[in-house]
């Protein structure tokens, strides 16, 4: 078992003593195919995570809490997707589209959901427990491309000419 000396849990408890429980916004700008943000908070903690689509696209995101023995433990995580309605983060025109919680035991969920263009962002929200040291928390955001109609279109036209072959094929 690896012993933590009290003076490297003394400057890990002044780092994470100087990191304040006032929201704080990284905006990720047009969302890449992978976007990714961690933080260390401590006490009641509030982040934003901003991003804008262009088109429309599969987003599958996960916040992971990484809670360790009461040294980083995060309760009461809930992280929920927004489209910004262009007056500022937390804005009355801002409207919710999903919650999910996370707190370091659940593991990984993947929540997915198809977006149309358009302005978003992520509220990450929580409390780190009373006696520990913070919290860390990871949030990781992907985009898979919506398939168009005429993509569809393709494929009922490829099934319906394999159909036809394999019809003439027994008739003959």
């Amino acid at each position: 078992m690896m012993k933590i000396s009290k003076s490297v849990l003394a400057v890990a408890a002044l780092a994470l003593g100087s990191v304040g429980a006032q929201a704080a916004t990284d905006n990720w700008g047009d969302h890449g195919f992978a976007e990714v943000g961690a933080k260390v908070v401590s006490g009641s903690f509030v982040d934003y995570f901003l991003f804008t689509l262009d088109p429309a696209a599969t987003v599958t995101s996960t916040v992971v809490a990484n809670n360790n023995l009461n040294i980083l433990n995060i309760e009461s995580g809930k992280y929920s997707l927004w489209s910004d309605g262009g007056d500022g983060v937390g804005g009355a025109a801002d409207a919710q589209i999903a919650s999910f919680t996370f707190d370091g035991t659940t593991g990984s969920t993947f929540n997915s959901l198809v977006l149309s263009t358009g302005s978003y962002f992520y509220k990450v929200e929580g409390n780190v427990a009373q006696g520990a040291f913070g919290g860390l928390y990871t949030i990781t955001s992907t985009l898979a491309p919506v398939p168009e109609p005429e993509t569809y279109a393709m494929l009922l036209a490829g099934l319906g000419a394999v159909g036809f072959m394999a019809r003439r094929r027994k008739s003959i």
